[in-house]
């Protein structure tokens, strides 16, 4: 009775006891998608950004009938988004609501859905819920899996969890689980504040001395966070960014530092992984740019960071590489082993990285400290913070 009730109280152990059995898990999986579209056999995609897209080509290939896009850009209405026509999302719904549903292709979506509801749309599916439905045709979908297949790995998920440090850690892990197999929106914990994402104050203090290697630089939005949290005092950056455009971006805004700072940041173009030598990348100019399996135009050079950094000391090691995490962080076993630098990798690309992460963490560097942050709703904008004991805020 003692270890069933000491099971019972733990977060993880009590979403896996409401989940159910498998069949259980699954009749709710392949009930969710009509209980939310209803009848409707026509689609509009509520959002033209990058997760909008994402869904739309999902949608063709799944061969639904998509009639319209809808997004609050009004630059937008009047053109088409792959060959369909982008509305007013009072429009659409004015237009499609009777015979249509709205599947929302916003990552924070909670305002979205809200906005449809009140301009009189009944058929409001998220991303999430369309995915259960399309998963064969949403290959290349972020973030997300089918709930059967999350329980499938609930071995994989309780040693990832025992990895956690601290309790607010392990209710976002659990909230997780809950969410991903459930859709419930009440089970998600308020998101942290998103101008802390890469440096919680309630982790860890940065100062003067930092080495900060940012790995997925993009056009610099990481190390403005950075710079604001330190008022401008370190001592170098090395920014890893291997798509020539997000480079360009990048360079315009180091340009803009005081030359005295510029002079002690260096662009690397390279992608992060655990292996030296050329890989395909898919170049796309936004933060979404990512190495691929697949052949591609464009080869682009790959190295680790114990290549990389064989003559440095960083002290911080921030990793958003759209799901090149768990090689970057085999690459960089030897270097994180000798500096002990704290980590900050990005958890939110791919689902098993939230119980694959914290695993492979504590496997580079038993003594770390591996907390869960969240800094946009359900599932987005996730990170894993690796802190040495001593780096940690005392009093935790």
């Amino acid at each position: 009775m003692g270890r069933r009730d000491a099971r019972a109280e733990d977060p993880l152990e009590e979403v896996l006891a409401e989940l159910g059995s498998e069949a259980s898990v699954r009749q709710r999986e392949s009930a969710a998608f009509g209980r939310l579209a209803g009848a409707a056999t026509r689609a509009v995609v509520h959002g033209c950004g990058p997760l909008g897209r994402i869904i739309l080509a999902g949608a063709k290939r799944a061969g639904l009938d998509v009639v319209a896009c809808a997004d609050n850009n009004t630059a937008l209405w009047g053109q088409t988004l792959d060959g369909i026509p982008v509305m007013s999302p009072a429009d659409a719904v004015a237009r499609y609501k009777d015979d249509a549903f709205f599947v929302v292709g916003v990552y924070n979506s909670s305002a979205p859905r809200k906005q449809l509801r009140e301009l009189g749309c009944e058929r409001v599916v998220p991303y999430a819920a369309f995915f259960w439905q399309f998963a064969p045709s949403m290959s290349n979908a972020p973030g997300l899996e089918l709930p059967h297949r999350i329980l499938a790995s609930v071995d994989a998920m309780r040693t990832g969890y025992r990895c956690l440090d601290d309790e607010k850690s392990r209710r976002e892990f659990a909230a997780q689980i809950a969410w991903r197999c459930s859709l419930d929106y009440d089970r998600l914990p308020a998101a942290d504040p998103a101008s802390d994402i890469y440096y919680p104050p309630d982790l860890f203090r940065l100062n003067a001395e930092e080495v900060l290697v940012d790995c997925g630089a993009f056009d610099g939005d990481s190390i403005r966070f950075f710079l604001d949290k330190t008022s401008g005092a370190f001592r170098h950056i090395y920014a890893c960014e291997p798509d020539a455009s997000n480079r360009r971006a990048l360079d315009g805004y180091l340009s803009s530092l005081p030359g005295a700072d510029r002079a002690r940041v260096s662009i690397l173009p390279y992608a992060i992984g655990d292996r030296d030598g050329l890989v395909y990348f898919d170049s796309s100019g936004t933060a979404g740019s990512h190495m691929t399996t697949e052949r591609s135009t464009e080869s682009i050079d790959c190295r680790r960071l114990d290549t990389l950094l064989k003559d440095a000391n960083p002290t911080f090691i921030k990793m958003d590489i759209e799901g090149a995490e768990p090689d970057a962080i085999g690459g960089a076993t030897a270097t994180i082993r000798r500096a002990k630098p704290l980590l900050a990798v990005c958890a939110y690309h791919k689902c098993e990285h939230l119980w694959t992460l914290p695993a492979l963490l504590k496997a580079a560097l038993p003594e770390y400290r591996v907390s869960l942050r969240r800094y946009a709703e359900e599932c987005w904008e996730m990170v894993y913070y690796a802190v040495p004991p001593e780096r940690v805020v005392r009093g935790r």
